[in-house]
């Protein structure tokens, strides 16, 4: 029969297998904007869920009930960082598609399954559990090792596409923190350390103790797995879904400015002034080059080339020098700080204090208490 031993971190195991089997089916299911991005994110949270029920099946002894139950594939961890990292490919590039080649990220998945039958046939030869086989203990920590370094290495390459997007959002949007993925970011390094934990696990347990620690060794370590891929699931379906309204990135190589561009940059300069887009907290590059009546592209060049900057850095210095003149003006002393900078066209306090630290050497407040000291001593 079966050995129902309750404690606490398989309580967390069996929740963890419900809240993910929930935010799963959700990430899959719901249509929505990202729907093929959450799909990929929703196999990957049903691969830790299966994972999850493979060690619940250990520690309460399911084969004493269902003898050939260790049959059943349920770890498919080669597949974990190909799906983490395609997700956030097509996250960060709306234009991105799957392709046929993407198919042969996942090929180690191949070889782990092949593993897992050639386990479970020396099972049924010799009447025992998967686990319990010499070839489990041969091949098992090979299956382990190709995990951590396939997972740490996609997560490396996931962050590296994050840092690629955070470039181009910040080329292309003047307020951008509601399309930030800093807490994807966070999360993927969380992961990626833990699954780095399992080396010294490992080591110790194959040189040690012969492959021959138990469940409770290593629960921790699950339980805090499961913490963070329900966490990426549930932040990924909560969040407000956002639609990147610039989704080409040509990345062009820089060439000398010619004389036209360096008018343009001038001419461009003389708008802003006179139309004070800047005051416009949604403006994006596509919305300026409307107003402009200009291709997209050539704004971009006009502002990288022309005036050497980002078009995140070329907005908010006009919004940074439009509070600047507000708080030298006695007329402006009875708006705050922050409804002063959502009057110049940021959105947030956060970028705001950032904008204007980068660009200044001080915050606002410092700011302003120079401007107080220095009327005071004049």
């Amino acid at each position: 029969m079966c050995e129902f031993n309750l404690n606490i971190f398989n309580l967390l195991i069996i929740a963890s297998v419900f809240i993910g089997t929930t935010f799963g089916l959700l990430l899959i299911l719901t249509k929505r904007i990202n729907k093929k991005a959450n799909v990929l994110l929703g196999l990957l949270t049903f691969i830790i869920v299966l994972w999850n029920i493979w060690i619940l099946s250990l520690d309460f002894q399911i084969t004493n009930y269902l003898p050939n139950f260790y049959l059943i594939p349920l770890q498919y961890s080669l597949a974990l960082g190909p799906l983490l990292y395609l997700y956030v490919k097509k996250i960060t590039n709306f234009n991105y598609r799957l392709s046929q080649k993407d198919i042969l990220h996942f090929f180690p998945l191949v070889i782990e399954l092949i593993i897992h039958f050639v386990i479970s046939r020396d099972a049924l030869i010799n009447n025992t559990i998967g686990i319990e086989t010499i070839t489990y203990l041969q091949l098992m920590p090979i299956v382990q090792f190709l995990a951590i370094v396939s997972i740490v290495t996609y997560c490396i390459y996931a962050l590296k596409e994050i840092r690629t997007y955070h470039r181009w959002l910040n080329k292309n949007y003047s307020n951008n923190d509601a399309y930030s993925l800093r807490w994807l970011y966070r999360l993927i390094i969380i992961f990626a350390i833990l699954w780095f934990l399992w080396t010294p696990y490992t080591i110790i347990d194959y040189v040690l103790f012969n492959f021959q620690l138990g469940l409770a060794d290593y629960y921790p370590i699950y339980v805090l797995l499961s913490i963070v891929t329900i966490w990426i699931s549930a932040e990924a379906f909560l969040r407000p879904e956002v639609i990147l309204l610039e989704t080409n990135r040509n990345n062009n190589k820089k060439e000398k400015p010619s004389e036209e561009i360096f008018k343009k940059a001038s001419w461009l300069k003389e708008q802003m002034i006179t139309n004070r887009f800047y005051l416009n907290s949604e403006l994006t590059l596509k919305s300026l080059a409307e107003n402009l009546d200009m291709h997209p592209n050539i704004l971009s060049k006009v502002i990288n080339d022309g005036l050497d900057k980002n078009f995140s850095d070329f907005i908010n210095e006009y919004r940074v020098n439009a509070i600047i003149k507000k708080l030298n003006s006695d007329d402006y002393d009875h708006i705050t700080l922050l409804g002063l900078s959502f009057e110049c066209g940021f959105n947030s306090k956060t970028t705001f204090n950032r904008v204007f630290k980068n660009i200044k050497g001080v915050t606002p407040l410092q700011y302003k208490k120079s401007i107080k000291n220095n009327a005071g001593h004049s």
